[in-house]
């Protein structure tokens, strides 16, 4: 089954993703609005969430 969340997408470890803006108000589909500042995968593996595989995943269905 396919990630519905960011959170899931990534496999976030359970004490990252219980503090997560986007996980704290389900907002998993719009982690871009939320998390950008939060999220450990943005700060390590990209710099802009437009690179980010999951959000580039969830604007193809919108």
């Amino acid at each position: 089954m396919e990630p519905q969340n960011c959170w899931e997408f990534w496999d976030c470890p359970a004490e990252i993703r219980d503090i997560c803006p986007a996980f704290t108000t389900k907002s998993g589909r719009e982690c871009y609005d939320l998390a950008k500042d939060f999220c450990p995968k943005l700060k390590k593996e990209f710099e802009h969430c437009w690179e980010c595989p999951w959000y580039k995943k969830v604007k193809k269905t919108l």
